[in-house]
């Protein structure tokens, strides 16, 4: 007896999941410094004292800014002898690092994305296999970790910062583009994780109905809606979705060992899919959010430490810093208007602290104290 109903079947995502090799971020963000809050683990990388970092600047031809590219050299296969390697050993990066457990940040990583992002196959018998999928206990605990995982998505994207400093639009199709982004910061991870593979799949399934249970509730939150029309919408935005997903996947795997022109696919890919081809939309703009992509594919897929991974803990960094932004002119560009009243009512930022706003299966918004995991239909009011 199945613990989960799932809108769709494993099948439903056989359209991009052929599963490409995913190269990660080599170079430093364009507007934010792309550090990791966990440090790599000294036994998978070769000590730092045996490593050259070169640091070089390159243009991107379609918006016209200059990122960061780091290159690594491996001291001992260049035949460098002690006295070599140590006078450069102060060839890292900008950041002095602090503390020998963040002495690697940025070594071997074309080693380390190379082990890390190989698709790993499953060694468990069919026995073992069936066994994760129907005992109620193995199912219990992969549905557990989807819906955290899912959680962990749905709250970052549904941070206002998105939505006021960020000028992501409040429509349906944006909001859901951000959320099926983190999503598929997930999914990236999952596929590779060596370490239960067979699990990690069985999670990703998991992760994708709740997202899909969602949708519909969103969907049917739209009063003007009819019932009968809510399936063939949630096959729109599932068509949307995965056309997303196979686009920035396309960027990973066609250009893996080409940041620039990964830089410039993962530009036009925020532009159709997040930015809904908004032909106000600067470069400035477009670049910060994709410099956040190749942050988190380093973040999520690389750095996040495999025992907090596998109890659905996800520490997805900070939100980049959409100040200060410039036209494509050179000039300041002008503040964002603020969010009208049924906006601010949706992302709920007219609530008190500590609350958020949650629909139903049917889509009716009800209310939940994220403090005293007190629920209510009645929109609370803040006592000053």
């Amino acid at each position: 007896m199945a613990l989960r109903r799932g809108v769709t079947s494993a099948a439903s995502l056989s359209r991009w999941q052929y599963l490409h090799e995913s190269p990660l971020c080599k170079f430093a963000s364009i507007t934010t410094k792309s550090s990791s809050a966990y440090p790599f683990n000294d036994s998978d990388l070769p000590q730092s004292t045996n490593v050259i970092h070169t640091t070089t600047q390159s243009s991107c031809k379609v918006f016209k800014c200059t990122f960061v590219t780091t290159t690594t050299t491996n001291a001992k296969k260049e035949g460098m002898n002690d006295t070599a390697i140590a006078n450069n050993s102060n060839i890292t990066s900008d950041t002095d690092l602090k503390s020998k457990d963040n002495s690697h940040t940025d070594i071997s990583s074309d080693e380390r994305f190379e082990k890390k992002t190989i698709v790993p196959t499953s060694r468990k018998s069919m026995f073992e296999k069936l066994y994760d999928q129907y005992w109620p206990e193995r199912q219990k605990h992969r549905i557990v970790i989807g819906e955290r995982f899912f959680r962990a998505a749905q709250r970052r994207a549904m941070d206002p910062i998105w939505y006021t400093d960020g000028r992501i639009n409040t429509d349906f199709r944006s909001k859901h583009a951000i959320l099926a982004l983190h999503v598929w910061f997930l999914h990236r991870r999952l596929i590779v994780d060596s370490t239960d593979p067979h699990l990690s799949l069985l999670i990703q399934e998991e992760l994708f109905d709740t997202l899909w249970n969602d949708t519909l509730s969103r969907i049917r939150a739209n009063k003007d809606i009819h019932e009968l029309m809510v399936n063939k919408h949630l096959k729109d935005v599932q068509q949307l979705t995965f056309q997303m997903c196979t686009h920035f996947d396309h960027c990973y795997s066609e250009y893996k060992h080409d940041p620039q022109k990964r830089v410039e696919e993962l530009s036009k890919a925020i532009w159709v899919h997040v930015l809904n081809k908004d032909e106000h939309s600067v470069h400035d703009h477009v670049m910060r959010l994709v410099a956040y992509v190749e942050y988190q594919m380093d973040n999520i897929v690389l750095q996040l430490p495999d025992v907090y991974f596998q109890e659905g803990r996800v520490a997805w960094g900070d939100i980049p810093n959409f100040s200060k932004m410039l036209t494509d002119d050179g000039k300041a560009l002008p503040k964002s208007p603020p969010l009208k009243p049924d906006q601010m009512e949706t992302l709920g930022l007219d609530l008190p602290s500590n609350w958020l706003r949650v629909l139903t299966d049917a889509g009716d918004a009800y209310y939940w104290n994220l403090t005293t995991n007190q629920t209510q239909w009645d929109k609370p009011i803040e006592i000053i």
